[in-house]
């Protein structure tokens, strides 16, 4: 009997910008859709990470409840719902982004590909209205090499968290049985609908412990959420019985003429006479339901759009790894990697992700070794891609034989090609471009040395409070000016939108040239000792300090700055900040806490 795996990826419109910009999490972010004369409706939106303060609730009436924003909700309406729930001030922060299907079905045909280390057979879902969430993989064949079906879908699941996504994995009979248990996952396993065991998920959010915060440590919160579900086999009509009509993937058409002659789950569709279902209902119905047991077939198409180049090579029987030396099997995959390159360089495109699989003896029913490659700029450099190999390869555990290697080009992207100068010396962005390409190139191999998450760079993000002005993301490669450009229009465009919606206007760009080249990782107090810090009045910027053995004496001192934030992070922080310039020539950059007139150095000027 078949068996079909589905993977749900819930909000998917949301979830492929959250990867995209990783500080977004703390946001409320709405993806909208622009309808006829202008209007503004909700296509998904998501709040990954809300405040602790409004996930425990608040006496205030209304607040502490979970906003329920369906698709097709004006903005207004969102914007209310989600101030009643939230607060008025979680709208403040909101991020509106445009509603774009074809980013989000290129990115899903992507996560399809990707997702091929389960099961060769990859597809996405059919849909009638709306974007696709869901892929289809036939994993009859295939399960035994995980352990065994429940392994599996454990095993998408955390994969797929590692990278940063939430979905729901369910395995049945048949893609429509697994679309459906898949999208009730907890109901099933409230009333015992399948079997597998609890997955016991277990977020550690450190608390941030600064100036203004109530206190330090680690709080812990234990979320138990049911994140896949193994149907039995031969037991999908009967264990899905209980599940709502929608379960079906009908419209909202069919589900209306449904509920106007009281029926609501499977269980009711299924006991209608044929007749009656042919004559009284919509065809989509009787096709669903026909699939929904199997008694119509449903294929899974691959990911549309061209294909990108594969290879393999088999051997005539396995191989031991102890007999095999490494430069063979590394110059084996720099000739495949050659052969996938080939057609990519005559369409002007190269590698971004790369996957060699090393598959292993017939006698052991494993599944193969994966190494997956990926770079920060698109290349067209097969030594450089069996570098990556090579780094990775130094990392892993290789299998005891190996019978056979498969490469396969998981993204493309197109590469720019520039023209070499005759003589030495570059002008203008001709050097620029070559620096460019070799910083992305070193990017590549240290994450290949040190792995992806321990490479990154430091972003800029909205918040008023210094230390919490960036976040750590990964390096998305030097841009050229052009690039550079257009990434501040569409920065200071969502600054626009975001002004908008608040109701008031926003400066394009905030001021430079006041903010100090070196910062420590949190403000260092001078007033340790009693008298270190000296003022003259109450309120105004210190005369001398000392920093650590050496007196300063200031001269000049422009501000205060006054900066009150973090409402959300604790109590309030309250700060008068100084540039402040000593008789050494020194420049400093000071506060005052407001809430005991404390002083604290928080950076300092070249």
């Amino acid at each position: 009997m078949p068996r079909f795996l589905t993977i749900w990826l819930p909000r998917w419109p949301v979830q492929r910008r959250l990867l995209e910009r990783p500080e977004l999490r703390k946001v409320p972010v709405f993806v909208c859709r622009r309808e006829r004369r202008g209007a503004m409706t909700v296509a998904s939106w998501a709040w990954a990470d809300p405040p602790p303060t409004e996930r425990r609730g608040s006496t205030e009436p209304g607040r502490g409840r979970r906003a329920v924003i369906p698709e097709g909700m004006s903005l207004a309406e969102a914007m209310a719902v989600l101030a009643i729930a939230h607060g008025s001030r979680a709208c403040h922060v909101v991020e509106v982004q445009p509603d774009d299907p074809a980013a989000d079905r290129e990115a899903i045909e992507r996560l399809a590909r990707w997702c091929r280390r389960f099961s060769p057979t990859v597809g996405i879902e059919e849909v009638v209205v709306g974007f696709p969430e869901c892929l289809h993989l036939d994993v009859t064949g295939t399960a035994s090499f995980f352990g065994g079906e429940e392994k599996l879908a454990r095993t998408v699941v955390w994969t797929l968290a590692a990278r940063g996504l939430h979905a729901r994995v369910a395995v049945a009979d048949t893609p429509a049985a697994a679309w459906a248990a898949a999208h009730h996952t907890e109901r099933l396993a409230s009333c015992g609908g399948a079997t597998a065991p609890l997955i016991v998920r277990q977020v550690r959010r450190p608390k941030a412990r600064a100036e203004g915060s109530s206190g330090g440590g680690t709080r812990q919160a234990m979320r138990r959420r049911r994140r896949w579900i193994v149907v039995p086999r031969g037991e999908g009509a009967r264990r899905l019985a209980e599940l709502p009509v929608s379960a079906l993937r009908i419209d909202e058409a069919t589900a209306a003429v449904i509920a106007e002659v009281g029926i609501d789950t499977i269980s009711g569709v299924i006991a209608l006479p044929p007749r009656s279902l042919a004559s009284r209902f919509p065809p989509l119905l009787r096709r669903r339901l026909a699939e929904f047991r199997g008694l119509v077939a449903e294929p899974i198409m691959p990911p549309g759009g061209e294909a990108l180049p594969q290879i393999s090579e088999a051997f005539d029987f396995p191989v031991r790894t102890v007999d095999l030396d490494e430069q063979q099997l590394i110059g084996l995959i720099e000739t495949l990697v050659e052969t996938c390159l080939t057609p990519l360089i005559a369409r002007g495109e190269g590698v971004r992700a790369l996957q060699v699989r090393l598959e292993h003896g017939s006698r052991l029913a494993m599944p193969p070794t994966v190494i997956d490659v990926g770079v920060f700029r698109p290349t067209a450099s097969r030594s450089h891609l069996a570098e990556l190999v090579r780094l990775r390869l130094a990392r892993l555990r290789l299998p005891a034989e190996i019978g056979g290697v498969a490469v396969e080009v998981i993204a493309a992207g197109a590469v720019s090609c520039r023209q070499r100068l005759l003589f030495g010396g570059g002008v203008g962005g001709l050097e620029s471009a070559d620096a460019d390409a070799e910083v992305a190139m070193l990017l590549d191999r240290l994450a290949g040395r040190l792995g992806r998450t321990a490479v990154c760079e430091p972003q800029l993000v909205g918040d008023a409070q210094p230390e919490h002005a960036w976040i750590a993301a990964p390096p998305r490669g030097r841009s050229s000016q052009g690039e550079k450009r257009a990434a501040i229009a569409r920065q200071q465009d969502g600054h626009a939108n975001r002004a908008r919606v608040r109701g008031h206007a926003m400066p394009r760009a905030l001021p430079l040239g006041r903010r100090p080249i070196w910062m420590p990782p949190k403000p260092v107090p001078l007033d340790d000792l009693e008298g270190e810090v000296m003022a003259i009045a109450p309120e105004g910027p210190p005369v001398r300090f000392r920093l650590g053995d050496v007196p300063h004496r200031v001269v000049h001192a422009h501000g205060p700055e006054r900066i009150e934030t973090a409402w959300w992070r604790g109590p309030t922080v309250r700060r008068d900040y100084y540039v402040v310039e000593t008789d050494s020539g020194s420049r400093f950059w000071l506060f005052r806490r407001l809430r005991d007139g404390g002083w604290f150095l928080h950076g300092m000027f070249a």
